[in-house]
């Protein structure tokens, strides 16, 4: 596919970005606190609209969990008839919780749920497996009846994007090792579930008129886990898992992305382990194209099937 064969509003959202970044340094030759300061502002002059309202929005730390977990708990208007749990994408190096904002609003409001962000730890300063352990320790105290006792009664979803996907996946396997079979669904969106890139996506799809390069993921990989043995780990590439035993999956897949042939044999592996799965893939679509959900129509489509599926 050439990226005149990209959905118009895609291709009009990458111009944007193009535009937001040009003059800009590549984010792999800065530091990683001058990289994420940069894809935050990146990030906020494409937003043009208010964010949406909700009823109440609050955020409390996790002393007790090591790293301390920053959460943003964003409670929609009316009765929620569910909590989900979200894991913001960025090659476990950058974005957060202000980056992710408004597509967290828009799941509390499209699915009637209460959301809770996860602010967990950044690469390089911390490795695998630290922010997988804190993510897990977070959505067991979302669970804690005495601590957040509005909250853990409501059915519990685990979604992520990119990365935040990838931690999903992860720590849902290790609730299901250990026994603890909390979560009702994983809301999965273009997700990392292998450190192979010898798939045709990866050649396809390689370069900046996709968003995500095949250099950009080597260095998210390195910068996660600095060992390369580790990188073939179940947890690290859950497609290697066995992954039999894990609650029904949403997947929103993005064509013309080098993580696309993953993503789809994910979902195949998930169907043969007989897990309840829903994948689509959506066509003339890049990596993050999401996040576009407010201007682009097929981002907002996604968004809209994903909080359906929420619902039902």
């Amino acid at each position: 596919m050439t990226r005149a064969s990209l959905d118009p509003g895609v291709r009009a959202f990458l111009d944007r970005m193009a535009e937001a970044t040009r003059g800009l340094a590549a984010f792999e030759t800065l530091t990683p606190s001058a990289a994420r300061a940069q894809a935050e502002a990146v990030r906020r002059c494409l937003h043009t609209a208010p964010p949406r309202d909700m009823a109440r929005i609050e955020e409390i730390v996790l002393e007790d969990i090591a790293p301390a977990l920053r959460l943003r708990i964003y409670t929609p208007p009316g009765d929620a008839r569910g909590l989900l749990a979200y894991f913001h994408g960025g090659g476990w190096t950058m974005f957060s919780l202000d980056t992710h904002d408004r597509l967290m609003r828009a799941y509390a409001i499209g699915a009637g749920m209460v959301v809770v962000g996860f602010d967990y730890v950044l690469t390089p300063e911390y490795v695998f497996p630290t922010a997988l352990h804190q993510v897990i320790d977070g959505i067991l105290a979302l669970r804690d009846a005495e601590r957040f006792p509005a909250l853990a009664r409501l059915p519990l979803f685990a979604g992520g994007d990119s990365a935040g996907a990838n931690l999903v996946v992860a720590a849902a396997l290790s609730l299901r090792d250990a026994g603890k079979n909390i979560l009702t669904g994983l809301m999965l969106t273009y997700g990392v579930f292998d450190s192979e890139t010898d798939r045709p996506s990866y050649s396809l799809y390689d370069g900046p008129n996709y968003m995500l390069t095949a250099n950009e993921m080597e260095l998210f990989w390195s910068r996660y886990i600095h060992d390369p043995g580790m990188r073939s780990s179940p947890l690290a590439s859950p497609l290697r898992a066995s992954l039999a035993g894990l609650p029904r999956v949403s997947m929103t897949i993005a064509e013309c992305d080098v993580l696309r042939d993953e993503n789809l044999a994910f979902a195949q592996k998930l169907r043969n382990a007989n897990v309840n799965v829903e994948a689509k893939v959506y066509l003339g679509t890049t990596h993050s194209f999401i996040e576009a959900f407010e201007t682009v129509t097929v981002a907002k489509n996604a968004v809209d099937d994903q909080c359906k599926w929420l619902k039902t």
